[in-house]
């Protein structure tokens, strides 16, 4: 196929591979803990630190990932109930993060960029050392679930069992939503801000019903979010479509889809 041999097409598709990797596992944590507000906070107030370095005439991914590095630190350090209580201010700083964002773009003198590749990202856009980078956490990422998978799943279902056996639960907890926020700022440009949630829990979401361990939930949740990001990067090219927003719609569907499996099957049964 000729539209192979593009290097940018290369990258997208090399892209789509190793983030499906830290999407599928990443996202099967986050559903499993079922703490899909709490990211979603992380990854649009992420949006208000982007818009302040461009203000200030700095990389803006180097800004998102600041805050969101900040954002999961201080989830990460807080107490879950305290969180709980709170869902309604989280909300609130979601929106204050998008707006925060937007306000210190449009105020910055000259041309300002397009808020949609921000917003809804550009897999074509993405380099060669976005790629080195994700392909280190990568890395990184399986080799912290593989020297401590145990503990993980243990702090994933009983925190307090988990204490009581030693684990530092909150030295877990910490470095839990860092992991998240670091995959969240690595799939800005890939589907956006606004997308980065969709793209986490979909694949997992999928998978659940015809997963019952969390190892396979995480390798059917990868090869998922494959499929997605190149299906959904095929049908954006030859349609001529923005690719994170389709790559998000053939999630969905496919979502969809799945649940109308499990309908029947259950009836079936």
């Amino acid at each position: 196929m000729s539209l192979l041999h593009y290097d940018f097409v290369q990258n997208a598709l090399l892209a789509g591979l190793l983030l499906s990797i830290a999407s599928g596992i990443i996202g099967s944590l986050i559903v499993v803990k079922r703490d899909t507000l709490l990211i979603g906070g992380i990854s649009h107030a992420s949006f208000g630190g982007l818009g302040l370095f461009y203000y200030l005439g700095l990389n803006p991914l180097l800004g998102a990932f600041s805050v969101a590095l900040l954002s999961g630190a201080v989830i990460g350090l807080s107490s879950e109930k305290k969180l709980h209580a709170h869902n309604a201010l989280i909300s609130v700083i979601w929106a204050f993060g998008m707006a925060i964002g937007i306000i210190f773009i449009t105020v910055t003198p000259g041309f300002a960029p397009n808020l949609l590749t921000y917003l809804f990202g550009d897999i074509l856009t993405v380099s060669d050392s976005d790629i080195l980078y994700i392909a280190i956490y990568d890395i990184f990422l399986m080799l912290t679930i593989l020297l401590f998978f145990k503990p993980l799943l243990v702090f994933l279902f009983d925190k307090e069992f988990a204490a009581l056996h030693g684990i530092r639960v909150g030295l877990y907890r910490l470095f839990f939503y860092l992991f998240i926020s670091v995959a969240i700022v690595m799939m800005i440009r890939s589907v956006g801000i606004i997308l980065v949630l969709a793209l986490l829990t979909i694949p997992p979401l999928i998978a659940l019903p015809f997963c019952k361990r969390l190892p396979c939930i995480m390798a059917a949740s990868v090869i998922l979010c494959l499929l997605i990001f190149i299906g959904g990067f095929f049908i954006a090219y030859y349609t001529n479509l923005p690719t994170g927003p389709i790559i998000i719609v053939l999630g969905t569907l496919l979502l969809f889809l799945s649940k109308i499996l499990c309908a029947i099957r259950k009836k079936n049964s």
